[in-house]
């Protein structure tokens, strides 16, 4: 298979729009906008080795073609997922021996985080003594992939996927384009702008493929055999978004936009995160149990059935599966989303875990301990040491003023603003607080 960046014939519309100047780049404008650090260095001509990642069509590919048109270096291509050692010694071989002859060489590696250890070890040697420059291309961040020696040689930067403004631009540009190239007018509906421009998630080459199989299904559609592309053309094109290319990065990204959203109440940003994930394709049981834990961790005793109800959705899912079990998790999650929450029991445990990490363990009361046999350690004990246990029920208000820890200390608080059932259980608290006092008296 060969690479994105070697000329082939019949070569498909994103690949023909690829940018040549550094005003026709789209997107990145932290980067490559006015003062970017990516565009000052095409504009000096000089290069750092460095590792770009994002999903696709964010523009990597996009950024090596402007390289090979704006740097006077030699290129040498490698695709980690089908380079060998062999291939990958012999591309840097020649790499060198171009810098050797007065050239610079730009090696660049596209899917850098699929090669193995040994091939990243090879590179390490040659990036120390400055033979070459590396570019690596990753759809996921390298930073968990790449070894330390290597990653901590390389400049890592982020592409993020297009902004709905710089599709446009593209898709006015592959417009043009296809209408010249055809010698037909092209013409698209504004209402099947938008839906493109929706439908491509910010992947510039899936929005560009989409315009180029549309023109070429509706050719005579149009008035005098214009191609005339409406929103019906679009909408019977029914081939997914391309914006659900699902990484770690968006892994993990959506899940914890998807938390925060239910932690915040706010039940339609939590419902359209879940569809994200659900059709990027994530496992519904993993959704479903990061609602088991935000149930206790972030509800809590405000609302004790939510714990009841997350559990319940990750049996659900786990028995029926999906689709079913889409209905099943909107019902958990706008149930979570609408409760009220308390991380109170989240707290005392971690404060109750630190405590004893720390060595406060003092010594168990004789009223709480398990009733002892005659040869054990303890039942020699002073009498005076061995307070009877007062059992509640049988208590007149039905609580003793006996504590299991030493008398003021606390670990249990509920914050300033107790809500839901929290509040109720705080009153009932301090009336049995108030009862104790009066016993100790």
């Amino acid at each position: 298979m060969k690479s994105l960046f070697e000329p082939a014939s019949g070569q498909p519309l994103p690949s023909l729009l690829f940018p040549a100047t550094l005003e026709e780049f789209l997107g990145q404008p932290r980067l490559m906008g006015e003062g970017g650090i990516l565009r000052r260095l095409v504009l000096n001509q000089i290069f750092r080795s460095m590792v770009i990642c994002g999903p696709p069509g964010c523009g990597k590919s996009a950024f090596v073609h402007l390289l090979k048109k704006t740097l006077p270096f030699h290129f040498e291509i490698v695709r980690a997922g089908e380079a060998s050692g062999g291939d990958l010694r012999k591309a840097m071989d020649r790499g060198i021996s171009y810098r050797q002859s007065g050239q610079e060489c730009l090696l660049v590696i596209e899917e850098i985080d699929r090669f193995t250890r040994t091939q990243q070890d090879a590179l390490v040697p040659a990036l120390e003594r400055g033979d070459l420059f590396l570019l690596g291309l990753s759809f996921d961040n390298p930073v968990r992939s790449l070894l330390p020696p290597l990653a901590s040689r390389l400049l890592i930067f982020s592409f993020l996927p297009l902004s709905p403004e710089d599709l446009s631009i593209l898709l006015e540009r592959g417009r043009r384009f296809l209408e010249k190239r055809g010698g037909v007018p092209v013409r698209l509906s504004p209402e099947a702008v938008s839906l493109l421009i929706r439908r491509s998630g910010g992947d510039g080459r899936k929005l560009l493929i989409l315009l180029e199989t549309l023109a070429s299904s509706r050719k005579g559609t149009g008035d005098d055999g214009n191609i005339m592309i409406d929103l019906p053309a679009v909408r019977d094109m029914d081939v997914g978004i391309g914006g659900m290319f699902h990484d770690k990065e968006s892994h993990y990204n959506l899940i914890s936009a998807f938390i925060k959203s239910v932690r915040n109440h706010d039940p339609d940003a939590a419902i359209h995160y879940l569809a994200r994930m659900i059709e990027s394709g994530e496992d519904p049981v993993f959704i479903a149990r990061r609602l088991v834990i935000l149930a206790a961790e972030d509800i809590g005793l405000a609302n004790p059935l939510a714990l009841t109800v997350a559990v319940a959705c990750m049996e659900a899912v786990r028995s029926i599966g999906m689709p079913e079990g889409r209905i099943v998790m909107a019902e958990a999650t706008l149930f979570l989303a609408l409760s009220p929450k308390s991380n109170s029991a989240y707290r005392a445990i971690d404060q109750a875990l630190g405590e004893v990490r720390d060595g406060f363990l003092p010594s168990v009361p004789f009223f709480l301990r398990n009733v002892l046999p005659p040869e054990s350690s303890q039942a020699g004990l002073s009498r005076e040491n061995k307070e009877s246990y007062l059992y509640p029920p049988d208590a007149p208000q039905g609580v003793s003023s006996q504590s299991g820890l030493p008398k003021g200390h606390i670990l249990y608080t509920p914050g300033e603003h107790p809500a839901g059932e929290e509040s109720e259980m705080l009153e009932r608290l301090k009336h049995w607080q108030s009862q104790k006092k009066d016993l100790e008296e």
